[in-house]
């Protein structure tokens, strides 16, 4: 398929033009969930490969631009996941140790990014899921809602209760 294809199949946007929209969202929800610079790269990379390849089949009455590509995202993250411990059998919460997140914290440059990644590194990962849903993919909760198989009104509960949860870790100075 070529990047540059006109306004396709759908009369929507061409691939180079949802990449280009896109790439960052994408890049922070995998970021927020994996808390590891290059791995968040690598299933980026891997998701708008296979959304390329599924780009002729996208329906846009199906889900928005934003929920398709979040979509495979998360199943390119369960893979890469799968891939990275073959053998073990580790939590998601546990694929990465202590030195590597260290590491990462390390590279960034913002206070507020360190701070984030800080309390992201206390959440669950189901948690980290639903920040990145709202915040770094901007899903409505509707689009989350269906993502999640719940109602868009508890889609909406668990975001304002995860956001008092990181207020709190945020205030506490042993974090």
């Amino acid at each position: 398929m070529n990047l540059q294809s006109d306004r396709s199949h759908n009369g929507s946007l061409s691939f180079e033009e949802i990449y280009e929209q896109y790439y960052e969202k994408v890049f922070n929800f995998v970021y927020m969930r994996l808390l590891h610079r290059e791995d968040a790269e690598d299933v980026t990379e891997d998701t708008f490969v296979k959304a390329m390849a599924a780009y002729e089949s996208y329906n846009p009455e199906k889900a928005s631009y934003m929920t398709w590509l979040c979509t495979i995202a998360r199943n390119s993250m369960i893979d890469h996941i799968r891939k990275a411990h073959r053998d073990k059998i580790i939590p998601f919460d546990e694929t990465f140790d202590k030195g590597e997140m260290d590491h990462e914290l390390e590279s960034l440059t913002d206070d507020t990014q360190k701070r984030v990644f800080e309390i992201f590194s206390h959440l669950r990962q189901e948690e980290r899921e639903l920040l990145s849903l709202r915040y770094g993919m901007e899903l409505g909760y509707q689009d989350i809602a269906k993502l999640l198989g719940i109602e868009p009104k508890a889609a909406a509960k668990r975001v304002e209760r995860l956001l008092k949860k990181c207020r709190e870790i945020g205030g506490n100075d042993s974090v």
